[in-house]
């Protein structure tokens, strides 16, 4: 059975390699950012806070410059998750985005960096990073939804 769902989850791998959409916004980091003109970093927080909550996605952490949002994966995707980063006793997994925001000037600037976690059964944390396009283009659409450039 093992077998079968790793042959599945490669295919899928595969197959959203090949369907890869290009990226919305190309930045020197590689992971998506945004610029709010005129705005303070309290005010950006803010945005951030009411964007994830209002989308369901619970904010976990907060410090002055970073902010750390994550959702429990559910279905097809918390599957393919554990096969990822758990097995069969660790903790369904969860996609966090962590925000980190910091002033420049009038402006603040916002990059943002994604992964899931799981926790095995002794707690130790596995992670992998997300950072396909379609990945990077949704963090990067929020940011556009919220106001950034």
């Amino acid at each position: 059975m093992k077998r079968i769902l790793m042959v599945a989850c490669v295919i899928l791998v595969l197959t959203g390699c090949v369907t890869q959409q290009p990226l919305v916004k190309n930045t020197s980091s590689g992971y998506p950012e945004g610029i709010f003109s005129n705005a303070t970093a309290e005010e950006v927080r803010s945005k951030i806070i009411d964007g994830c909550t209002s989308r369901g996605i619970m904010v976990q952490e907060t410090t002055g410059n970073q902010i750390v949002c994550g959702k429990t994966m559910e279905g097809m995707d918390a599957v393919l998750g554990s096969l990822v980063v758990g097995n069969k006793y660790s903790t369904t997994p969860e996609r966090k985005i962590r925000f980190v925001i910091f002033q420049n000037g009038s402006d603040v600037k916002v990059t943002a960096q994604q992964w899931i976690e799981s926790q095995m059964a002794f707690g130790q944390v596995r992670r992998q990073e997300l950072k396909n396009n379609n990945h990077i283009n949704d963090v990067q659409q929020f940011l556009f939804s919220l106001g950034a450039q």
